[in-house]
């Protein structure tokens, strides 16, 4: 069951934030399950875990509504690198957004290589993916809210941002499936 919970990425370069709904906080046994799901090809879970990002989706969903006149919202995650893809054959964060029911656009391309971010702290995350996404030509005057599983620092999502506006695109929110509360430094907002 979802524990949806809201907060604010923010970005110290571009001084923008970015809303963002988690579904829960990443812990056992959600973190072995994960693990099973993205490094085990265990992907019949993906039904389980999608309800949960589902509900964080409509809530991201549901506060940009509240906020303009309806409008189509495209949905983005994260593009995998190709040797990702090639080691577990499919993309983990894909296929779980597609399993919560959302179409998802490819507006994302790998501009350059990262390192394996599991290993490195908050800062060297932020600087290993400054500069790794760019924006596709498609992607300029969309709305668009991100989803990715798991958010441990924000460097991801606030780079796939980074991305995506310099691009031309509105990125008007994000839902994770479950973030790690004690890499994460937020912005809360009262009464979300």
């Amino acid at each position: 069951m979802a524990d949806l919970q809201y907060r604010e990425l923010f970005d110290a370069e571009s001084l923008q934030r970015l809303p963002l709904w988690f579904a829960m906080e990443l812990g056992e046994p959600l973190s072995g399950v994960l693990h099973r799901f993205k490094e085990q090809g265990r992907t019949s879970v993906r039904k389980h875990l999608a309800a949960p990002l589902r509900e964080a989706m409509k809530a991201s969903y549901d506060s940009v509504r509240s906020q303009e006149l309806p409008q189509r919202i495209s949905w983005v995650v994260p593009p995998s690198s190709r040797a990702s893809f090639r080691q577990r054959g499919y993309s983990p964060i894909a296929l779980l957004a597609t399993a919560a029911g959302v179409k998802l656009e490819k507006l994302l391309s790998i501009n350059r290589t990262r390192a394996d971010q599991s290993q490195l702290g908050r800062m060297q995350r932020f600087s290993n993916m400054k500069g790794v996404y760019r924006s596709l030509p498609a992607a300029q005057g969309k709305k668009i809210i991100l989803v990715d599983d798991v958010l441990t620092t924000g460097a991801t999502l606030l780079e796939c941002a980074r991305a995506l506006r310099a691009g031309g695109a509105d990125v008007v929110g994000s839902a994770v499936l479950a973030y790690t509360p004690k890499n994460f430094q937020d912005t809360r907002r009262e009464n979300a």
